[in-house]
């Protein structure tokens, strides 16, 4: 790639992170913008330790604890002591939670829809599998990156 083709992805990242993140801040008007991604990774996850979900979203213990406490008081979480491993705790989706969850996914399941109501209907399909792609390209830089200099 040429340096200017990196920037110009670069400049398109960046706009892609601001319009995503004001997103999920206009749909998360219930809770903040990190207890919104938690809920929804509780939701997805189904039944995750608080390990697996720091893990997953990439949050110090502390961090997470912090979040995770806030919605335990809210009453949209509920968590308990594992049952094979007791120092590990394991989250759940209050009824509350689960509400809202369902709140958040409406108001990105319409703006999505919107939004790919402006993409050919032919191009779709390879618009979500190269981001796709793109995730997982990440994903494994990560992973690579993680186990030190290469």
């Amino acid at each position: 790639m040429t340096l200017e083709e990196i920037r110009q992805y670069r400049r398109s990242l960046r706009a892609f992170e601001r319009i995503a993140s004001l997103q999920l801040k206009r749909c998360c008007t219930r809770v903040t913008l990190a207890q919104c991604l938690v809920l929804l990774e509780i939701e997805e996850r189904a039944d995750p330790t608080l390990r697996e979900l720091a893990t997953r979203l990439r949050l110090d213990d502390s961090t997470l604890s912090r979040t995770v406490e806030g919605l335990v008081q809210g009453g949209l979480i509920r968590r308990r002591q594992d049952d094979e491993d007791r120092r590990a705790i394991r989250l759940k989706l209050a009824p509350k939670g689960r509400s809202v969850c369902r709140s958040i996914h409406a108001e990105n399941d319409a703006y999505c829809r919107r939004v790919f109501g402006r993409v050919p209907a032919g191009r779709r399909r390879a618009v979500i599998r190269h981001f796709e792609i793109l995730v997982q390209a990440y994903l494994d830089d990560e992973a690579a990156s993680a186990g030190g200099p290469s």
